[in-house]
């Protein structure tokens, strides 16, 4: 199966995106990682010896491409998911049989061929969030429902899970879910007013407080295409993961302050120690020095979480 394969930076998550295209090599993946992104190219990537400043394109390896798209939207990237993931399907690449996108703060850990298994028969592939309870009758839910009555959008069915949107897997054949997205997020983007640039809407009570995610979940009530879902697991969200690494939050693995962060009770997650895994491979953005420092304060960190851990 041809797989297109996307994310989205801007800012210093571009470390992200090197430890994820490393993290697709090592997994097997062949073909192209689009990256679009807002603001300068990092150095990284201008002044590697491959790349084509022309074409915006470095071929990492006889396998993998990587393909810098340069946006600048009038909102925040995250509401950009569905279009971004459309335009590769419609316009960069319209051979692909199926597009998955992955958040720059994620990695893959399994072989490739396993995360393809999930969307090969057409169903899409999704993964529950930290919490992935969200009942069909819940007050959310029906905030939603009353909420888009009034733009003419009316659910087709009902779920009782609610999923990440750091990683989905769509099949050409249901690009219907992708419109979806992309019509409910460009209506919740209308509601933001001056909080276009924000990831969050308001407080934690606001009914599309989390924006493209709250879309997503929707726009998946607005569609019946089949879907292919793992546990919270699936991001290292919980205990017995192999799947993705997804290193959710405020504070970057890449950005350091691990001995500090476990001093106050603040160990390393799963998810950080993975990035560490791929930070160093074709793509490397953090020094040699810098990283092996960096690895030193990462393994303290985790010796004292074993010791130490705020409640």
């Amino acid at each position: 199966m041809r797989t297109a394969v996307c994310t989205l930076f801007e800012g210093h998550y571009h470390h992200g995106v090197a430890a994820l295209v490393n993290s697709l090599i090592a997994a097997g993946y062949e073909g192209t990682v689009w990256v679009g992104h807002r603001g300068p190219l990092p150095g990284w990537l201008t002044r590697h010896a491959g790349f084509d400043p022309g074409a915006a394109r470095l071929q990492v390896t006889p396998q993998v491409a990587l393909h810098a798209v340069a946006l600048d939207p009038p909102r925040s990237l995250n509401y950009q998911k569905p279009a971004f993931m459309r335009a590769l399907l419609q316009v960069h690449d319209p051979a692909a049989e199926a597009v998955v996108y992955l958040d720059p703060d994620l990695v893959v850990k399994c072989a490739w061929s396993e995360i393809e298994a999930w969307f090969a028969d057409g169903a899409v592939a999704l993964v529950e969030d930290v919490d992935g309870a969200l009942p069909s009758d819940h007050p959310r839910r029906e905030r939603w429902r009353d909420f888009f009555a009034a733009q003419g959008e009316f659910p087709r069915r009902g779920l009782e899970r609610y999923y990440n949107s750091g990683f989905i897997g769509v099949p050409r054949v249901r690009e219907e879910l992708l419109a979806a997205w992309q019509r409910i997020c460009e209506q919740i983007a209308a509601q933001a007013g001056g909080a276009l640039r924000e990831r969050k809407l308001g407080a934690p009570g606001h009914p599309f407080h989390s924006t493209d995610e709250d879309a997503l979940n929707f726009a998946l009530m607005l569609t019946d295409v089949p879907l292919h879902t793992q546990g919270p697991e699936a991001m290292d969200f919980a205990p017995g993961g192999r799947h993705l690494s997804h290193a959710v939050g405020a504070a970057k693995p890449w950005q350091g302050h691990h001995f500090r962060g476990a001093l106050r009770g603040r160990p390393p997650s799963i998810a950080s120690q993975a990035f560490y895994r791929f930070a160093r491979g074709p793509l490397a953005s953090l020094s040699p020095l810098t990283l092996a420092r960096r690895r030193v304060s990462m393994a303290l960190a985790t010796a004292l979480g074993r010791l130490y851990r705020r409640r």
